[in-house]
């Protein structure tokens, strides 16, 4: 079945993963990605297979003049630019909001970065790391005097579904207008958003952060226990659940339920699994704290598509994680990781290039010598 996004053109220039992420996103959702890098910008084998999949590649030198041109030529029949370039450096190299909305006024133009495209660190580089630094992430995770960062990335994959997300409303956006418009968006400003619930702050508020690696949760009921054989996820929130979970044998004779040494004694008693059991059959949440490995062999995951197979030309099978939203008409598809420059040729052959003039290009260092780049 066709994808929601049929029909639409995307341009990734990103880098990286959370520029590519978005470009992933859509792809998922039924648009025509096509990857643009320059030959010598070879991206990590891992990431790409992984933020990759379901796009097109092309290799084009767009420092040169045939290669800008061929760029224009795919940014006048394309839909959605994105880029993850710091400020005034696509303008550069002329492939600027304005520069391309002159000539497509409905391109959507998404640009993707550490800090922005305005104020004092609009000209700042970095990664997910600083971006976390910057918002108080880090100091969460490691406590005072020994910040760290949290051990995913989630301010890259965070920002790059947040693009999409802005994507696709400047396109419903653009069905009202007929016109597209620029997206700004940054990791920092995904990790402000994920840090919300920490900056709420008034008269009379004492915040009651959670920090530190030895923390467990946020209380008693809501933590991490060690059982007999692993560990244990526990929610326990409403007064309802609450007099259900002392209504349980082992804890009928707890007196105090936020007594956390009682509640790890009693946790310790039994196996992972003998608690969730015991905990479910209550209506209560209660999870095993699972390794990827687990995750992996447990068959059933497969069904609830957490983990998808694609046959890779070079590297044969390749398991990714997914997670974009199950839709009943249009069904997200995963797609394939594309070889590094694989499609250049087939690419430029849809706009109107020559085998001639393709080889032009070639001569002149436009596009690589061969078809298709090896990743190891």
């Amino acid at each position: 079945m066709p994808g929601a996004l049929e029909g639409i053109r995307v341009l990734d220039l990103c880098i990286i993963l959370a520029g590519p992420t978005c470009g992933r996103t859509l792809s998922e959702f039924g648009a025509d990605v096509i990857k643009v890098d320059p030959e010598h910008r070879v991206p990590g084998l891992t990431p790409w297979l992984d933020v990759g999949r379901g796009k097109r590649s092309i290799c084009l030198n767009i420092t040169k003049d045939a290669g800008l041109e061929a760029f224009y030529r795919l940014a006048d029949s394309s839909d959605v630019l994105l880029q993850g370039f710091r400020k005034g450096v696509a303008e550069r190299l002329g492939i600027g909001y304005e520069q391309l909305s002159e000539r497509n006024p409905g391109i959507v133009y998404a640009s993707i970065n550490a800090f922005g495209q305005e104020g004092d660190w609009a000209m700042r580089p970095g990664f997910d790391q600083n971006a976390q630094a910057a918002t108080g992430m880090q100091l969460r995770n490691g406590g005072d005097g020994q910040p760290g960062p949290p051990p995913y990335t989630f301010n890259d994959y965070g920002t790059g579904i947040m693009a999409a997300y802005g994507v696709m409303l400047a396109l419903l956006e653009r069905e009202r207008t007929g016109r597209g418009q620029k997206i700004d968006t940054s990791l920092a400003y995904t990790a402000s958003t994920f840090s919300s619930a920490y900056m709420v702050d008034y008269e009379g508020y004492e915040p009651d952060e959670v920090a530190g690696p030895d923390a467990k949760g946020v209380n008693s009921l809501n933590r991490l226990y060690r059982t007999a054989d692993g560990w244990l996820a526990l929610s326990v929130n409403s007064n309802g659940e609450r007099e259900r979970f002392h209504a349980l044998g082992p804890f009928d004779g707890l007196n105090d339920l936020l007594d956390e040494s009682a509640l790890e004694s009693i946790f310790a008693s039994r196996s992972t699994d003998d608690w969730v059991k015991i905990l479910s059959g209550a209506g209560l949440a209660a999870t095993a704290n699972r390794t990827l490995a687990d995750v992996r062999a447990d068959g059933r995951d497969g069904e609830r598509d957490l983990i998808v197979t694609e046959d890779h030309p070079f590297f044969g099978s390749v398991e990714h994680g997914i997670a974009a939203p199950q839709m009943s008409a249009t069904p997200v598809r995963t797609g394939t990781s594309p070889i590094f420059g694989g499609d250049t040729v087939d690419v430029l052959t849809e706009l109107g290039y020559s085998s001639g003039e393709i080889e032009a290009m070639r001569a002149d260092g436009v596009i690589p010598q061969t078809d298709g780049l090896p990743l190891r």
